[in-house]
């Protein structure tokens, strides 16, 4: 592969991890393959039948729905059906109302929901079944990616056919670091949206209790407004907003609206709190961005752990030692830090308190910046830290998808149990 080859390899695995999606991308996905559905089908509705796996349900069972006060999967699947215009993708649930939802709570009790406990990827696939037609939609390893649309009668799917590409896998951080420092401006300046766009989302937040109680906190005396404080509060802010239902847009990373969050404004902030130039900003989003792709093909779209933490909040990181000035051996410290320190934090589904995640997230990942630029680095030989830049992920993806393997069901049969109390 030539240079230039590489270079628009690195620059479609960006854009294409870039969307804007209003809510969070668990529930929009889900809405989005039943509106995709309800477009294919002829008749009247008789039977809706949607299976998934485990960590979608979990992280979409209690967040928030744009435009609406209800929660939960099957809202999510009946407002799909009725509201969603599958052609908007990932933003099709931006203009969702209460009216909406009083149309689609009828279908609620046809629903069933069943789960595919052996899919270790993202997975969907809803039935409708009417009066004269049946159609079945599958979603695979991405929020919107959808792989098939069928007609009765169903064949069953190959999905080992439609596997998710880990190519990105053969790079490595020089490769990145390189792409970074010579892509063409032009090329990465959709970046600038992203950055502007999760801003805006960070305004609304600081309107809501979160942002009320930093402000009083700082106002006391008990938070500064030192770089890493500043950029905490932004992050949270605008997560906050999002998880809460807010009709509020944001520029997601690798599918994941807090991802895009915990990427863009931990680096963006700290850039404007430094004075770092646009255009380093820009380069720093961009490796950013790489990293957290690399991450996410070893542990895959929703894994147990929490990806603010450990993919997101990893590429920012390194993307602040990079606006720095450090090396790629810092950038490997850096990363060493936060491996070492928040690979436990769990991901217990979208709700509220994600935002206090993206606060933790943020920190560790400037603090662990800092940190490697003054030469505190964990050591490779604790815990789980790996030694060179794959064998950190190799790691982390065995401990997550190997050992955590039972820690999704375990979490989805806790909440279920609170649930139906």
């Amino acid at each position: 592969m030539t240079e230039l080859e590489k270079r628009a390899y690195f620059l479609d695995k960006i854009m294409s991890s870039m969307k804007i999606a209003t809510g969070c991308t668990e529930p929009v996905a889900i809405a989005l393959n039943a509106a995709t559905a309800r477009k294919n089908v002829k008749g009247e509705l008789k039977e809706i039948h949607v299976k998934m796996d485990m960590g979608l349900f979990r992280n979409a069972m209690t967040v928030g729905i744009p435009g609406i006060s209800k929660r939960g999967v099957d809202v999510s699947v009946a407002v799909g059906i009725v509201a969603g215009d599958p052609d908007k993708g990932m933003d099709l649930l931006s203009t969702l109302t209460e009216a909406d939802y009083e149309k689609a709570k009828v279908l609620l009790p046809m629903i069933e929901i069943t789960f595919n406990e052996e899919c270790t990827s993202l997975f969907i696939e809803t039935t409708l079944v009417t009066d004269c037609d049946s159609v079945r939609v599958t979603t695979f390893g991405a929020h919107d990616r959808i792989i098939d649309i069928s007609h009765a009668p169903f064949k069953e799917l190959e999905l080992a056919n439609a596997a998710v590409d880990t190519s990105i896998q053969n790079y490595t951080l020089a490769d990145f670091i390189e792409f970074a420092n010579n892509v063409p401006l032009a090329d990465i300046e959709p970046l600038q949206t992203g950055i502007d766009t999760n801003l805006a989302a960070s305004e609304v937040g600081k309107q809501m209790l979160m942002g009320k109680v930093l402000s009083k906190l700082t106002a006391d005396g008990m938070m500064d407004s030192s770089a890493v404080a500043e950029t905490q509060k932004t992050a949270t802010c605008a997560a906050y907003a999002r998880m809460s239902g807010g009709v509020v847009p944001v520029m997601t990373a690798s599918g994941s609206g807090n991802q895009g969050i915990t990427l863009y404004l931990t680096i963006a902030k700290f850039a404007m709190e430094k004075n770092i130039d646009r255009e380093t900003t820009l380069r720093a989003v961009a490796l950013g961005h790489m990293v957290n792709i690399y991450v996410k093909s070893y542990i895959g779209v929703l894994s147990p752990i929490c990806s603010c933490g450990i993919a997101a909040g990893l590429g920012a990181s390194v993307a602040i030692v990079y606006m720095l000035g450090g090396s790629e051996d810092q950038m490997m410290g850096a990363m060493r830090n936060i491996l070492g320190s928040v690979s436990g934090m769990l991901c217990d589904g979208a709700k509220e308190g994600c935002a206090t995640k993206l606060l933790i997230a943020a920190n560790i990942s400037v603090l662990s910046a800092l940190m490697a630029m003054e030469g505190l680095c964990t050591s490779p030989a604790d815990g789980i830290v790996g030694d060179t830049f794959p064998k950190m992920f190799e790691n982390l993806a065995y401990v997550a998808n190997v050992g955590m393997k039972p820690a999704t069901k375990a979490m989805v049969d806790v909440m279920l149990a609170k649930r139906s109390k």
